[in-house]
């Protein structure tokens, strides 16, 4: 089966809070190697990821206490030294001495002395308790192997008002395909570990070309208090039931929906539909299953046009188009269709022997269909194959280190 070696994800019922889902919905990915440093400093990532226009977000003073969780080289790190001065401190955590290392050179080469490297460990990033006015973790919480643990210590040491940024790839739509799906995440994902780990929302960022950028606080401080201090967010059918959004869902095309929303008071939130929501078409439209997470941020009463990447159910059915609506149902109507299609956001891959190398199944729209028809209807992968029109289906076929796309491959 094309996702047989990936996490299979639990439903869970469509008025859940995320806070109170499982934080372990998800396989962590493998940790970038000490070797990977350059890549780190590659030229182009000034513009991929515009670090000082994630610094200005932070609005960081002139003497702030700040650390850098998986610092790697020191990429913002040094960055970050310059803006909080001589009276400010900036420790650099990493959980590879040899990556310290690195950072080590670079400091000494630029003369910053106001960094202090730091060795975490995989459940603690020993930070002085109470002491840090701002972490900053930049596309690595998706690898640590024990989060609770990290989560639970990283809030230990935030100070009064202390805030936390997070930048991850999205999971969500294509600007963050170049780079494999278990090193990106989804809002829906990381609000619902982050928020079981007591931590609040405080504003959501999306002006990065390829990365979400997340401001989060503790949640138990009691300096920190007042709606003012948080952004709420809300599961799309929760949000429906309490009345505080109106939507119009309609087709698009084969391998995304649109679905045409609208908030009905002047509160602003962020509203997250999981993988695996069904939209059920009229006039005899394939009916399409969202293939991924899907988040936007409603900030104004305007309809707003909210792209969800979706796998038609049918082969033998045409996909509706703009003016077709949908029928809107949760993804814990059909637990293995929403296991399966949890599986193929998580992404397959398999690991060489020698532990050495890793070999990345293709993330298409074929390999999503192919999975729905066979968990839908039961056929086997030759009787699907000439119905997808997708050649890099067989690549990650290949690729997944299985023989055959067979529906006990869920198991």
């Amino acid at each position: 089966m094309v996702v047989a070696s990936a996490l299979l994800v639990t439903s869970t019922s469509p008025a859940e809070p995320l806070a109170q889902q499982s934080s372990r919905q998800r396989e962590p990915a493998r940790t970038m190697s000490y070797r990977g440093a350059p890549w780190l400093e590659r030229v182009e990532r000034a513009g991929e990821e515009r670090p000082d226009e994630v610094i200005d977000a932070m609005q960081l003073q002139a003497g702030d206490v700040v650390a850098d969780v998986g610092v790697g080289s020191g990429y913002f790190a040094r960055r970050i030294a310059a803006r909080v001065g001589a009276q400010g401190k900036v420790y650099g955590v990493d959980i590879q001495p040899e990556m310290l290392q690195i950072l080590e050179e670079s400091l000494e080469k630029e003369g910053i002395t106001n960094v202090e490297p730091v060795l975490g460990g995989a459940d603690d990033p020993n930070l002085p308790t109470g002491a840090i006015d701002w972490i900053l973790l930049v596309d690595v919480y998706h690898e640590f192997s024990e989060p609770e643990g990290m989560l639970a210590r990283m809030r230990d040491s935030l100070a009064p008002g202390g805030r936390v940024a997070l930048l991850e790839y999205r999971l969500e739509d294509e600007t963050g395909d170049h780079i494999y799906a278990d090193h990106r995440m989804s809002v829906r994902q990381v609000l619902a570990e982050w928020q079981a780990a007591g931590y609040e929302l405080v504003d959501l960022y999306e002006f990065l070309p390829s990365q979400h950028m997340f401001i989060l606080r503790n949640g138990t401080d009691p300096s920190d208090a007042g709606p003012e201090t948080w952004l709420a967010d809300f599961d799309l059918f929760a949000a429906i039931e309490q009345g505080l959004v109106e939507v119009d869902p309609r087709g698009s095309s084969r391998d995304e929906v649109e679905l045409r929303i609208r908030r009905t008071g002047d509160r602003r939130f962020v509203v997250t539909a999981p993988a695996g929501t069904f939209f059920a078409a009229q006039g005899g439209y394939a009916d399409m299953v969202a293939r991924s997470d899907a988040a936007l941020i409603i900030d104004d009463d305007d309809w707003q046009r909210w792209r969800i990447r979706a796998a038609a159910t049918h082969w033998d059915k045409a996909t509706a188009d703009t003016d077709d609506r949908f029928e809107l149902r949760p993804a814990s109507d059909n637990g293995r269709l929403t296991a399966v299609v949890g599986a193929l956001q998580a992404g397959t891959y398999r690991v060489s022997p020698d532990a050495e190398s890793v070999t990345y199944a293709q993330q298409t729209i074929g390999v999503a269909e192919a999975a729905v028809w066979i968990v839908l209807a039961d056929p086997s992968y030759k009787e699907v194959e000439r119905w997808l029109g997708d050649r890099q289906v067989r690549a990650a076929h290949i690729a997944a280190g299985v023989d055959s796309v067979e529906p006990q491959g869920l198991d």
